[in-house]
């Protein structure tokens, strides 16, 4: 036998017995779990299957979790885990055994948090699942305690934390909380609006440190929390955002609750219309120290006005708007990868605003991103924009800093057809100067010659529109022949040096655009791509031509025109002519003139002439 054969029966023989160590437990598990179900002198083996979740096999750590749940959940719907309130109940047998359950019974959740980290997902999702169950199970007990309805929001807080706060965020467990849950029940997306703010705003130091009074500096905030830390925090509150479809919009729309319905009826027996419960009747009141805990208690005071309203906070449209509003003003705040910044200008307008009770507090981060110049203004173009026209935001030198965004990057984006949409609403309005108007139309005219085609057809369709919306414009399809260069012989060259606009300058209204013409239409006449230079025909026409709808130019690539141009259907059918003789070359080289200004075939005269011919071909490929 070959020492490789003997490796691998070596192996297979390790696999078997780990596979019946791991049953062996597996089975003990369950004794455990039947000898505590049958007496409650045996509480004793809780501490046994808390040290079976710290196990390596992930097998064992399932099968130890559920025994727990399925011992813990009873006792916790029976409120025998709440902290003894009278201190001589303390001090008997029943309270010491319930302080014990307890405090394993924290121990049991934490572990269930730290799980939420695990590399595993299998292990990750159960334990979602259980935190969940058991927050339910809690929130029922408090509810029919207190006979009004309650969320147990400091089990929740851990399990957000557990949540955005982690290295292993996998896509299972974000799938498992977003789908099943967050975009499916009100109260549970409520909350974890509300706590995601304050965990942010807390390592932002926006609230107090829970062992120290008063703020910490900014620098050793930066110093004790790393930006691998606040990435995270960021990348994984932003990928359960973006992923909302069920943000209310009106107050009946609020109607799935995970912990029951707080109907207005027992919100009357109740001084404070809060349904989240921060006393000492929750499990993780020891987890939090009482200034932190005194602080969240006075917010949600000054949160809810209870005496001037009937209904229960988590039934408020305004209270829903409020926490979503906080939560993203927060994540803003986070640093964040080009990318994340890209996502979030991008929903904007269509996932952000609308929900926000206070658009406005955008401005700031709006503005400095339409500052922050490139790919970043033009995609916050859109959320400016929706502030502009319905808020009423004033942004000076607007239409200078959207003419600088016109630059020759512009026509190689990916959301160029986003900022083009803008673009022709921006210019729609008949009282804008003439000269503003011409020096947009100026400054796409020139940006078209370096442009790609699929660019070159959403620019001369606007270019027409504009020019049709604005006849003062009219003036630039026609000037004098003073800007045509006489070299020689060649009256069509076009001396671009002497051409009054100034491509160069920041300020429209000082780019002298009026006085320049639109030649570079003219030189699209002669593009290789026919549809382009069909397309820029049109100006030599009579202008009775409707305006084009742009929508049809707007999403074109090269993939699109290349396929429209291989499902084009010749008239007749016919096979396209070719090169009777096959080319030596394709494009003229000194090698290849010389070639054929030898040729005997030539006279003296034909030799010059395709010489000075080819000559000539070549200047337009010398770069």
């Amino acid at each position: 036998m070959t020492s490789s054969s003997k490796g691998k029966k070596r192996k297979l023989t390790e696999k078997i017995k780990y596979s019946e160590l791991e049953q062996e437990r597996i089975t003990k598990i369950k004794e455990l779990e039947h000898t505590i179900s049958v007496n409650k002198s045996n509480y004793n083996n809780i501490v046994t299957l808390l040290e079976y979740t710290k196990d390596k096999s992930p097998k064992v750590i399932h099968s130890a979790i559920y025994a727990l749940y399925r011992i813990f959940s009873p006792l916790l719907s029976k409120g025998e885990l709440q902290k003894p309130k009278n201190e001589n109940l303390e001090r008997d047998k029943k309270g010491l055994i319930k302080i014990w359950l307890r405090d394993n019974y924290v121990q049991y959740v934490n572990t269930l948090c730290n799980f939420l980290r695990h590399e595993e997902p299998g292990l990750q999702i159960p334990s979602l699942n259980i935190l969940l169950n058991l927050l339910k199970i809690e929130s029922a007990y408090l509810t029919s305690a207190s006979g009004t309805h309650q969320f147990s929001n400091n089990h929740f807080y851990h399990i957000v934390e557990g949540l955005i706060d982690n290295e292993n965020f996998s896509e299972p467990l974000k799938n498992e909380f977003v789908e099943k849950y967050w975009n499916t029940y009100d109260d549970l997306r409520f909350y974890f609006l509300k706590n995601a703010a304050k965990i942010i705003n807390f390592l932002l130091d926006s609230g107090k440190p829970k062992d120290k009074v008063g703020p910490v500096s900014k620098k050793k905030r930066l110093d004790e929390k790393s930006v691998d830390k606040l990435n995270n925090l960021m990348e994984n509150t932003f990928s359960i955002l973006e992923h909302l479809r069920t943000m209310p919009t009106d107050a009946s729309e609020i109607d799935e609750f995970w912990t029951g319905h707080p109907s207005p009826e027992s919100s009357n027996h109740q001084e404070n219309d809060d349904c989240e419960v921060d006393s000492d009747d929750m499990l993780f009141d020891e987890l939090f120290n009482e200034d932190f805990e005194e602080e969240q208690i006075k917010e949600s005071q000054k949160e809810i006005p209870h005496k001037k309203t009937k209904k229960p906070m988590l039934l408020q449209l305004s209270a829903h708007k409020r926490v979503f509003s906080d939560c993203w003003l927060a994540l803003m705040k986070l640093p964040m990868t080009q990318e994340s910044y890209k996502k979030i200008l991008l929903i904007m307008h269509k996932k952000i605003i609308p929900h926000m009770p206070q658009p406005t507090l955008l401005m700031d981060y709006l503005t400095e991103s339409y500052n922050a110049g490139g790919v970043i203004s033009i995609l916050a173009l859109n959320g400016l924009f929706t502030l502009i026209n319905e808020y009423n935001l004033d942004y000076p030198d607007f239409y200078k800093k959207l003419y600088s965004l016109f630059d020759r990057n512009l026509m190689h984006v990916k959301y160029r057809s986003r900022f083009f949409r803008l673009v022709d609403l921006f210019l729609a309005s008949t009282y804008l100067p003439a000269q503003l108007v011409a020096a947009f139309i100026k400054r796409m005219s020139r940006l078209s010659l370096t442009a790609p085609p699929h660019g070159i057809v959403m620019i001369i369709p606007m270019i027409y529109n504009l020019i049709r919306r604005h006849p003062s414009c009219t003036v630039l399809i026609h000037k004098p022949s003073e800007h045509i260069n006489e070299l020689g012989k060649n009256r069509s060259e076009i001396n671009v040096l002497e051409d009054p606009y100034n491509f160069d300058e920041p300020d429209p209204m000082k780019s002298n655009a009026l006085e320049s013409s639109l030649w570079e239409m003219k030189t699209l006449q002669d593009h290789y791509f026919p549809n382009v230079a069909t397309l820029a025909k049109i100006f030599q026409a009579k202008f009775t031509k409707p305006s084009y709808n742009l929508e049809d130019f707007f999403d074109h690539t090269y993939f699109t025109l290349i396929e429209s141009e291989l499902n084009r259907k010749s008239k007749n059918n016919k096979i396209p002519a070719l090169s009777y003789e096959r080319p030596k070359y394709i494009f003229p080289t000194e090698e290849s003139i010389e070639l054929v200004c030898n040729s005997e075939k030539l006279d003296d005269n034909e030799r010059e002439l395709v010489y000075e011919n080819m000559k000539k071909g070549w200047e337009v490929w010398q770069f």
